[in-house]
């Protein structure tokens, strides 16, 4: 798979959603490995872990957004 497959929508116009969670998540790996090489662990800071969470949670919601799912604004039931 190209990675320009991968972030391309089902109309064919690149998502910047997909991009920004793809570019988190190649950062977070690059800065993880660099602190294995060097110093030999990796503690991550609670702001990068909130922005991963973030950024998945966010990357949730959308696709629940997107495909409008009947479930996602459920109705009060009517008596």
């Amino acid at each position: 798979m190209k990675i320009l497959e991968f972030l391309e929508e089902k109309s064919g116009q690149l998502s910047s959603k997909r991009l920004f969670t793809f570019l988190v998540i190649i950062s977070t790996i690059i800065d993880w490995q660099h602190a294995i090489w060097t110093i030999g662990r990796w503690t991550p800071d609670l702001n990068v872990i909130g922005l991963i969470l973030g950024v998945v949670g966010f990357q949730v919601v959308g696709k629940f957004a997107e495909n409008g799912e009947p479930n996602a604004n459920p109705k009060p039931p009517t008596p």
